[in-house]
């Protein structure tokens, strides 16, 4: 939440299909890059606050919205509104119009990935450099299906990466992680990455893990007042408005305009970086890998980090270094 991590340098912004979005905006010093950074699921705004806090020391500008549902920005109640096509344009608008830069390099984590994607498909004059962390380019062009997730990842890994999404998907979804949402910070947050494997890709692992009302040790990379933050800024909002996110992509077909988007259309064709964590149990890195290269090809380069899912805050310094340095290559 862009209020409560930083309030001097938070902002409101309305748009003009009425969506009010609240953002951090750092202008950059001279005619350095601004870094858009687009947070994924489930966080907000403040899950960058390290790399707000060191990047304009550096010089550069920073742009960290809360993206739709979640801390300072509005959080509609329906499923519409959080398809990719709907949410790419708004971020396009609020960046080029009511923030008025005209050149970032796009930056995004978990979910906030496949949201950059779309942005630079339909706006690549936008871009200068493409930064993916975790999960790499991603259209949805499909519906999300997690039946599919579970059983594609166990046929690649041998174990499960998304057994959590039947969660995310369900009616009681929402009102499950709102009633245990110290408990489920703290798997996302916890000490022990293997935990993922167990508690939250594995089938009803997380159903059984949230039933314990266990609290995992925290990580020694997040203090308790971050994490208390953290928690705080989600349970304000509660879950409703992030799994929207996933529902949306199970339960409505996706726009035609990205359906029959041309090869050419999709290729990237700015420098662009993915930043594998070693130690993230959510993803399949091959297919991360596989997909980004698809369209960026030898614009891409890969980047490994001995982390968890959360490489911004476990290993900050070499995940700064890392987007320094894409930005002092252009």
């Amino acid at each position: 939440m862009a209020s409560l991590a930083f309030p001097k340098w938070a902002k409101k912004a309305t748009l003009s299909d009425g969506t009010t979005y609240g953002y951090i905006h750092v202008p950059a010093a001279d005619s350095k890059p601004t870094f858009l950074l687009l947070h994924g699921a489930p966080s907000s705004s403040y899950i960058w606050h390290h790399q707000v806090e060191a990047l304009p020391k550096a010089g550069f500008g920073v742009i960290a919205p809360d993206l739709l549902g979640y801390g300072d920005t509005d959080k509609p109640e329906d499923e519409g509104p959080y398809q990719m096509h709907r949410m790419a344009p708004q971020i396009h608008e609020l960046v080029t119009q009511s923030i008025g830069i005209d050149k970032v390099i796009g930056v995004g984590h978990d979910l906030g990935s496949p949201l950059l994607s779309h942005v630079y498909v339909h706006h690549k004059d936008l871009f200068s450099g493409l930064i993916f962390i975790a999960v790499g380019f991603t259209l949805v062009t499909a519906r999300f299906d997690p039946e599919f997730m579970i059983s594609s990842s166990t046929q690649l890994l041998g174990y499960s990466t998304a057994g959590y999404t039947r969660v995310f998907v369900s009616p009681e979804g929402a009102s499950l992680l709102d009633a245990n949402s110290t408990a489920f910070s703290s798997l996302l947050y916890t000490d022990d990455p293997s935990h993922w494997k167990t508690h939250l890709g594995a089938e009803g692992g997380l159903v059984k893990f949230l039933a314990t009302g266990e609290i995992l040790p925290i990580a020694p990379w997040l203090s308790q007042e971050e994490f208390t933050l953290q928690n705080k800024i989600i349970q304000q909002g509660g879950y409703a408005g992030p799994l929207r996110w996933y529902k949306s992509a199970m339960s409505l077909p996706p726009a035609e305009e990205d359906v029959n988007l041309t090869d050419e259309q999709k290729k990237v064709e700015v420098p662009t970086l993915l930043i594998i964590p070693e130690k993230d149990f959510a993803i399949v890195e091959a297919v991360q890998v596989y997909m980004t290269g698809q369209v960026a090809g030898d614009n891409m380069r890969v980047e490994k980090v001995d982390a968890g899912h959360w490489a911004m805050l476990e290993k900050r310094q070499e995940v700064e270094d890392l987007l320094e340095g894409l930005a002092k290559g252009l």
